[in-house]
């Protein structure tokens, strides 16, 4: 048998051991500014986080100042990266007002903060920000080379882990929450799902299966069911909870999937869950999953109360037998196609009329991610309807939930404040409200005549009279069935 070696402390180790002694204990130096020396300050931003190091440059050798990092929170979280850079510069210079009042800085960054700061429609926020810096001598310029940009990357990285320990990032409240059930029975087979949103609101959704199905598969058509609702409600990260034991262990590869149909129900489950950034697969007893279990035994003849409370579907193919099917339809080329083309690669259409009404309105309108958006006089961003898109807007605010059947201007100011917009929206308003047979049913009748009235004058009694025939009547003495009926105009004496 071999001798065990014991333990050897080697010069090297001791080499190694003073060094590092010898480091932790002399902790760098911060450097101090010269008179009317311009500095440097690099910026570093995340998405829990943002840090900035403010820098002298002496015989080319970058020596730090400062280093200046806070930890975002609530709304915070929610800024743009550009409005994150801002609020990093106007931090540091809360913090270190006495160098910037004293010295000329620039902002080395790659992000465009001059042209964003200094542009018309910027928010409100950032126009703040730009009067606040603006008393300082801050130039703004494109980033060289990454030199400090290393040291601010690395306090960054650490506000923003310190920030994790301590309490969930943003990216832990984008979680969302699913809840399946499936159920086979002779009365009612189907699967139910509850969705929940990072802020709480729940989703009901019921599902009835046309087709026959097992307890497991009605089980797996429920989760799959759930997992495209989630991923068609642009859901990232998802917390999954499903009270069948067989589902969640193949899933999660503890049981294998032996028969044919629950490996393909497996595969089709894994192709979904690669849609999701991050999930979790959790096993919770029937107990904790009685809002999904009660969907999926919703069936036709359900109370309606119990029914409207869920959005209910029926699926008439098996989610590992159907093949999705996108219906494509071919634009139309309208107002939206001639901006977008003009903006993008500036041709105009071969309609003069259209053209000129495309050169004319381009300057009030922008592109963003594909998409054309019209700059609204506060500064947001409407985006732009086709004439089908715009109708089914019209028909939601004007007759779907909590709608209330709106005249036109209520309609298109709704319209223009959920963040839509099309040329003729006031005039499409109108024509869908005058169309509207609930609102031509249930409207007030006018009180005034359809015509204006015509004055009759008279100034002698008797010099003028209407006649009015009332009947037919039931049959009377010598057989008369009408009466005439005589009125003065001056008098109003009746005949």
């Amino acid at each position: 048998m071999r001798k065990t070696v014991g333990f050897l402390w080697t010069p090297k180790c001791q080499e190694a051991f003073d060094e590092l002694k010898r480091y932790l204990s002399s902790p760098p130096v911060l450097s101090k500014p010269k008179v009317g020396e311009t500095l440097y300050l690099y910026l570093g931003v995340s998405p829990a986080a943002i840090s900035s190091v403010l820098i002298r440059e002496e015989d080319g050798i970058q020596h730090a100042i400062f280093y200046v990092s806070k930890t975002l929170r609530e709304a915070e979280l929610r800024y743009s990266p550009v409005e994150k850079t801002v609020l990093a510069i106007v931090w540091t210079v809360k913090k270190l007002g006495h160098y910037f009042q004293a010295h000329p800085v620039q902002v080395l960054t790659h992000q465009p903060l001059g042209a964003l700061m200094r542009s018309p429609t910027s928010s409100s926020r950032m126009v703040k920000w730009a009067i606040f810096l603006s008393q300082y001598n801050i130039d703004i310029r494109p980033r060289p080379a990454i030199k400090g940009q290393a040291l601010v990357n690395f306090v960054m990285e650490c506000t923003a882990r310190a920030a994790t320990d301590g309490e969930p990032s943003a990216a832990s409240d984008d979680w969302w929450t699913l809840y399946t059930d499936g159920s086979s029975a002779t009365k009612a087979c189907g699967g139910g799902v509850v969705l929940i949103t990072p802020e709480g609101f729940r989703a009901y959704y019921a599902v009835r299966f046309s087709f026959k199905v097992s307890n497991n598969e009605a089980e797996y058509e429920a989760f799959l069911c759930g997992l495209r609702l989630a991923a068609n409600m642009r859901a990232r990260q998802i917390h999954i909870k499903c009270d069948s034991k067989l589902v969640v262990g193949q899933i999660s590869e503890e049981y294998e999937a032996k028969e044919g149909r629950m490996k393909q129900y497996k595969e089709a489950a894994k192709e979904l869950l690669k849609v999701f950034e991050a999930h979790s697969l959790t096993q919770i007893p029937r107990a904790q999953n009685s809002e999904a279990n009660i969907l999926s035994k919703l069936s036709a003849d359900s109370p309606e109360h119990i029914s409207k409370i869920a959005k209910i579907e029926e699926l008439s193919l098996s989610s590992i037998h159907a093949s999705p099917v996108m219906n494509i339809q071919q634009c139309q080329e309208d107002w939206i196609s001639d901006i977008t083309t003009f903006i993008s690669t500036g041709q105009l259409p071969e309609n003069e009329a259209r053209a000129k009404l495309a050169k004319l309105r381009a300057p009030s309108y922008t592109i963003e991610d594909g998409r054309l958006y019209k700059r609204s006089y506060n500064g947001t961003l409407l985006r732009c309807l086709h004439p089908d898109e715009a109708e089914v807007a019209m028909e939601e605010v004007h007759s779907g939930t909590c709608s209330a059947h709106q005249g036109p201007f209520s309609m298109s100011r709704r319209l223009i404040l959920q963040g839509y917009f099309w040329p003729t929206m006031a005039k499409d308003c109108a024509d869908l409200a005058r169309r509207c047979t609930a609102c031509q049913h249930f409207q007030k009748a006018p009180g005034r005549p359809a015509v204006n009235y015509a004055p009759i004058s008279t100034s002698v009694p008797f010099s003028r009279w209407g006649i009015d025939l009332v009947g037919p009547l039931p049959r009377g003495t010598s057989n008369n069935r009408y009466i005439i009926v005589a009125v003065d105009y001056f008098t109003k004496w009746v005949e």
